[in-house]
Formats: structure tokens, sequence, C-alpha cells
């Protein structure tokens, strides 16, 4: 796979107040996939502000149990 074809595998959109929500199921050059999570909101200014995170399959479970955990408590 190369740099510039680097398009999701998967990709499920969330959207909330104010801010959208990407997961986007990818693999790395070495064929390794992983999931990115990236947050696009507006800043202050009035800038879209994008953060992302990676995750990697040995902490999916572990990822999945604590925001499983912390959702029940909402």
């Amino acid at each position: 796979m190369t740099e510039s074809n680097n398009a999701p595998i998967a990709s499920r959109t969330v959207k909330g107040k104010g801010r959208t929500y990407f997961l986007d199921l990818r693999e790395s050059k070495k064929g390794n996939k992983y999931v990115q999570v990236t947050e696009l909101r507006r800043g202050q200014d009035g800038q879209n502000v994008r953060s992302s995170l990676f995750l990697f399959p040995d902490r999916v479970p572990e990822f999945q149990t604590a925001l499983s955990e912390i959702a029940e408590q909402m």
C-alpha cells in the first residue's frame, strides 16, 4: 500500500453537538491494521480543529472494556 493510497478499509462517522468523529480502519505500509479516531470541531477562532488518536490491535480489548465501563456510568 502506498502512502498516497491510504484510504480507509472501513469507516464510520459519529456526529454530535458541534463535533464530528471519524473512526477509520487503516493499514500501515507493513500491512498492520489500526484504527484512527479523528475529532473535528470548530475552534474559538472559527477554524476547524482536528485531533487524532491511533489504536493498535493489541490494545483494542483493553480500550473497549474501559470505554464500556465509563459509558455505563453516564
